[in-house]
């Protein structure tokens, strides 16, 4: 008889170096940057669009600081969504660092009081997620 092997499977979360808020405004994207600029004391500027594998072209603007790397997506485009899963999201707001709970809460809460966005929440990320917007 042979011995039989033990195996052991570990589940494990992927490792992010970024967090993600989703926002949803009924405001165009310069309207709603304007507004975050203002609030945050931000300076957002439209960069590159973000391509996909399947061609899909969204809207990017970048806030960049020596503290401070922030990318604003937009999550819809002319066929299709970035996040089908989050398609009452119209923005992605990744934060090119992994924030604390607190941190999260915080930005979120603060999202939410500016008078053009609806609602924010966080995001958890996957490995879809990662590929898309890592």
């Amino acid at each position: 008889m042979t011995p039989r092997k033990n195996i052991i499977k570990l589940k494990t979360e992927p490792i992010t170096h970024f967090t993600l808020i989703g926002i949803s405004s009924h405001e165009n994207d310069y309207r709603l940057l304007w507004s975050i600029n203002q609030q945050f004391e931000l300076s957002f500027s439209q960069s590159d669009c973000l391509v996909t594998e399947c061609d899909r072209r969204f809207a990017r603007f970048v806030h960049s600081d020596e503290d401070l790397l922030l990318v604003l997506v937009s999550n819809r485009c002319d066929n299709g969504f970035l996040l089908e899963k989050h398609k009452n999201l119209d923005f992605i707001l990744k934060f090119d660092t992994q924030l604390c709970e607190d941190e999260i809460a915080k930005w979120v809460h603060d999202l939410r009081k500016t008078s053009l966005v609806s609602t924010a929440f966080h995001i958890p990320t996957n490995n879809k997620i990662m590929q898309l917007l890592g």
